[in-house]
């Protein structure tokens, strides 16, 4: 049974068997890859599976989301190990077995969701409702353009795999380049935003598993960086500002309550934990025995200005003269939600393309800065932007503040190439990108390597 193959049966049959707070599940004893898809609970129940990949420490449970903040140069590891080190210093080989770990953790949730897009369309009329059918292509949909988006934006060119792999299945494929794989994730989130409901059946449902709303998130997010690479931004200022005048959602008074509360009025799509499945990025990030992960220092506070109500809720002065990562309240246990897609960024999405498309400091690009620099209690006037290059990056300046310590900074300040000014150890655009996992290329020899690696 070769390696993937494995993997997809494993996550997906552990994953029904832990506790699930937003949908029943059906026991495991019943579930089997023979029969797996001949009822709308066993298609559930993989829907269920496949979130559940996602809370791997491979995945967006932990590596997906702190590795890239290693290379934003936000964390420090507490025992300084190289393999996290090198992220810092812009020296990945492809040796490091972090960039191993998540591409094996993005590939598994790929093989996930493309099971349920081959087999789903294929259960025997009556077993499932056409309302259902579509909702869990749709949430497979999302999920795999989700974790190509990150694979393109990690690594560029990759395998662009679209078929669940079998045991017998010769897994060499080549890879795709960055385009066709963008072009992908479009038509997915695309097709997705017509299957998907507006709704679940409960609060925490609804962040916690894809709807139209996320799906156009993300989409206006995708659009974004393809942007970089076409100059085209009407697209991304078209989606992002169609989601904020349909005022789904709101920005919350108090940025903490989007952490201590969770699933907030501003969370779009929200990955869930709780006390059975715990999140192992919080129970390492926190101020207590089992610390791993802290911020760097006290230079990551100084992004912000002194009154940015922001800082003394994402930084954290604690114990051994360190700097904690505050995003994480709820570490004991360790149940704490993590955000991936929220209003605020949407936002400053919104602000950069308006602002680029009409090569002007608009009204409403403006808008949609101040916003989240009113929440932060740090306004600012328009007349203060001389230019659009002073503003575009006045945003993705203050989307770092925003989102720190969600992932998201590395790869914004590299699809603009700002990284390259930021980061004094980073010399070269080949290190963009991290290079492929040499371990995968002894898999296939159909993978090139990245240049410069």
């Amino acid at each position: 049974m070769n390696t993937i193959y494995k993997l997809f049966l494993f996550g997906l049959l552990a994953s029904v068997t832990g506790c699930d707070s937003f949908l029943d599940r059906e026991p495991l004893n019943q579930v089997t890859n023979d029969n797996y898809f001949n009822s709308e609970t066993n298609a559930n129940a993989a829907a269920v599976g496949m979130y559940r990949t996602m809370t791997s420490s491979f995945n967006y449970g932990q590596s997906m989301i702190i590795v890239p903040e290693f290379s934003a140069n936000h964390v420090s590891h507490s025992s300084a190990f190289p393999e996290y080190e090198n992220f810092k210093t812009h020296e990945v080989t492809a040796i490091n077995p972090w960039i191993a770990n998540m591409w094996q953790g993005a590939y598994t949730t790929i093989n996930a969701a493309n099971n349920i897009i081959a087999r789903v369309p294929e259960m025997e009329e009556g077993s499932i409702t056409d309302e259902k059918r579509d909702q869990f292509i749709g949430e497979a949909k999302f999920v795999r353009a989700l974790h190509y988006f990150f694979l393109v934006r990690a690594f560029g060119a990759v395998p662009l795999k679209l078929t669940p792999t079998t045991e017998e299945e010769n897994i060499a494929i080549p890879q795709s380049g960055p385009e066709e794989i963008y072009e992908q994730i479009v038509t997915d989130l695309t097709e997705s935003m017509e299957q998907l409901p507006d709704a679940h059946e409960t609060s925490d449902a609804t962040k916690g598993r894809a709807t139209k709303a996320a799906a156009q998130a993300l989409l206006a997010k995708v659009y974004l960086y393809i942007a970089a690479r076409t100059g085209d931004y009407r697209p991304a200022a078209e989606t992002a500002k169609a989601l904020i005048a349909s005022q789904m959602f709101q920005l919350v008074s108090d940025f903490r309550s989007i952490w201590e509360t969770e699933n907030a009025a501003e969370s779009i799509f929200e990955l869930q934990f709780d006390d059975q499945t715990t999140n192992p990025l919080a129970a390492v990030a926190n101020d207590n025995a089992s610390m791993l992960f802290y911020a760097k220092d006290s230079t990551v506070a100084d992004i912000f200005d002194e009154e940015d109500r922001r800082r003394s809720f994402s930084i954290v002065k604690g114990s051994r003269d360190r700097y904690y990562i505050g995003k994480f309240p709820n570490a004991n246990p360790p149940s704490q939600n993590l955000p991936l897609l929220r209003l605020a960024e949407i936002l400053l999405i919104h602000a950069e393309a308006e602002a680029r498309l009409n090569n002007a400091v608009t009204d409403e690009a403006f808008n949609s800065l101040k916003q989240v620099l009113d929440r932060a209690g740090t306004t600012k006037e328009k007349s203060e932007f001389a230019n659009v290059e002073d503003f575009v990056r006045f945003v993705q300046e203050e989307k770092e503040r925003e989102l720190l310590f969600e992932g998201e900074t590395w790869f914004d300040l590299s699809r603009t190439k700002l990284a390259l000014q930021k980061y004094p150890t980073l010399t070269s655009e080949n290190s963009l990108v991290y290079p492929i996992p040499s371990s995968q290329i002894l898999l296939n020899p159909a993978l090139e390597q990245n240049p410069g690696y």
